[in-house]
């Protein structure tokens, strides 16, 4: 992918059900909550990869780009639509990616970086988990 320079790449986190993210996806809509770090750095053509957490998860589900600013939204604080999402066939699983990625700096408690629910990458890093799929 070619990369604007003025572009962010983030990723956004999801711990709920599989039936929520199906549902974030369905609605073209993602929720971003009042205490979400970066949410005022969100911008639109922004590009975002969906990361699934917990037990059930660690893994890269898909990637979309942003097509609004933040809206204000009575189920959540804010919520953003999406545009041209693409969910992988095959996800991607992260521990075989943590030794490669820039953003994980302490490799041996890696979970603690997709805290918080949107997540700043670098193109390098977005390129790693994207060529995966």
């Amino acid at each position: 992918m070619n990369f604007q320079e003025d572009m962010n790449l983030w990723i956004f986190v999801i711990k709920d059900s599989d039936n929520e993210f199906q549902n974030r996806i369905k609605n073209k809509q993602w929720p971003i909550y009042h205490r979400t770090r970066n949410r005022k750095k969100i911008s639109i053509d922004d590009q975002v990869l969906f990361y699934k957490a917990g037990d059930n998860g660690q893994k890269f589900l898909g990637n979309a780009k942003i097509k609004t600013n933040l809206k204000k939204n009575t189920m959540w604080d804010y919520s953003l639509e999406l545009d041209e999402i693409s969910i992988w066939k095959k996800s991607v699983l992260i521990k075989p990616l943590i030794s490669d990625l820039d953003f994980i700096t302490n490799k041996n408690n890696w979970g603690v970086y997709f805290q918080g629910g949107v997540i700043s990458i670098s193109s390098k890093d977005f390129n790693t988990i994207t060529t995966q799929n």
